[in-house]
């Protein structure tokens, strides 16, 4: 039978009404003939009892150092119990499924606690489990060392986790269910009228979640470019279609989408970086860039004046970073959203170039007016109607 892979968030299965969402939408895949993978993240936020940030704090008050292979093997531990929890209440509506965490399920990562890379997956056990007329439900999140310590896979690791096995078992369908219904142009919460797409490529998405996007994750994207699997993101509570990411989908006047990142400031190194060592602390590599004036880097505020050294200049005060994407077919340029920006009244105190987009640093708090006054621009001569 076709595979389908769907992927449940944390505040997708932190209450029994909520699980019972869940099960009705895979046991309604199980119905119309897949055969299922559901990949689950431990329950809830900070806080919440079986939350991952609820376990740490259980080692930080015992001490500030546990040993990497202490933390991520605590860490894991949320997903374990989501997949048990998950598996039993199919097997009490009469559905055959298996709880396996992500060693069982054959994910090898390399051995970067709490940030792992997946190197391999095996999914002999998966694919047994799926022959057997079971749903396979998988601890996302969670992989193994060739030294069999186990490891995590830092954020979006359980969307990691789903794409990856959607990649290797030739999956149908991936479906990355949240508690939003897929990939708004940017965030409402900065532009109440932003409409959700219905479809982006891997492309600017990857550089959008990059650079402050939040509902999902870059290593997420990344994997699935590299099995060239699109995947789907949409709402564990509604039955709308979601966001289709990985085929290329309509624009607003050309362009694709907006992100946001709060709380930077722009430096600029007076020395070269020979080694790469301020290159690790820029927010991300797009953030690093050479210049007429030197390397201008953007860094998070809670870096702090000693941690960027003497032999660096602090250019700006704090700043918001917004970076918007296109179609690199269409009318569209950096100076011409510069222009906009600047007629809008706006400082703008830096400028980082991006294949087919573009990342302003603009005075602290005024990212929404900045992505407000391009999208009403852009949406005026916008020919392909995004709902």
């Amino acid at each position: 039978m076709p595979v389908i892979i769907q992927k449940y968030g944390g505040t997708s299965v932190n209450s029994p009404e909520k699980r019972d969402k869940i099960l009705a939408k895979v046991t309604a895949a199980r119905d119309r003939g897949f055969d299922v993978v559901v990949v689950v993240s431990a329950m809830g936020r900070k806080g919440e009892p079986y939350a991952t940030d609820t376990f740490l704090d259980m080692l930080a008050e015992i001490g500030p150092h546990p040993t990497p292979q202490t933390r991520d093997l605590l860490a894991s531990c949320g997903e374990t119990i989501s997949t048990c929890l998950v598996a039993h209440a199919l097997e009490e509506k009469g559905y055959k499924a298996s709880p396996l965490t992500g060693f069982q399920a054959g994910i090898t990562t390399d051995s970067n606690f709490t940030n792992a890379e997946v190197v391999h997956i095996d999914p002999k056990k998966v694919r047994k489990t799926l022959n057997e007329g079971k749903i396979a439900v998988v601890a996302g999140f969670q992989g193994w060392t060739e030294e069999m310590d186990i490891t995590t896979l830092g954020r979006g690791g359980s969307d990691t986790t789903a794409i990856a096995l959607g990649g290797v078992l030739g999956a149908e369908l991936v479906e990355i269910y949240t508690d939003v219904p897929g990939i708004a142009f940017t965030d409402p919460r900065l532009l109440p009228e932003a409409p959700f797409i219905d479809k982006i490529d891997f492309y600017p998405m990857y550089i959008l979640a990059r650079a402050g996007a939040k509902v999902v994750h870059p290593r997420a994207v990344k994997t699935a470019i590299s099995y060239n699997r699109p995947f789907v993101v949409r709402s564990t509570f509604s039955d709308g279609g979601g966001t289709l990411i990985g085929e290329p989908g309509p624009s607003i006047g050309g362009l694709y989408g907006a992100a946001v990142l709060k709380d930077v400031i722009l430096v600029t190194l007076k020395e070269q970086d020979k080694l790469g060592f301020w290159k690790q602390k820029a927010v991300d590599e797009l953030f690093y860039q050479n210049t007429d004036a030197g390397i201008l880097m953007a860094v998070q505020t809670t870096a702090g004046p000693e941690t960027i050294g003497p032999n660096a200049c602090t250019v700006t005060g704090i700043c918001d970073l917004v970076t918007f994407m296109w179609d690199k077919d269409m009318n569209i340029n950096p100076e011409r959203i510069t222009t906009l920006l600047e007629q809008k009244g706006m400082v703008i105190k830096g400028f980082f170039r991006i294949d087919s987009g573009g990342s302003w640093a603009v005075p602290a708090n005024e990212a929404a007016s900045a992505v407000g006054a391009v999208f009403n621009e852009y949406n005026k001569e916008n020919t392909a109607c995004v709902v």
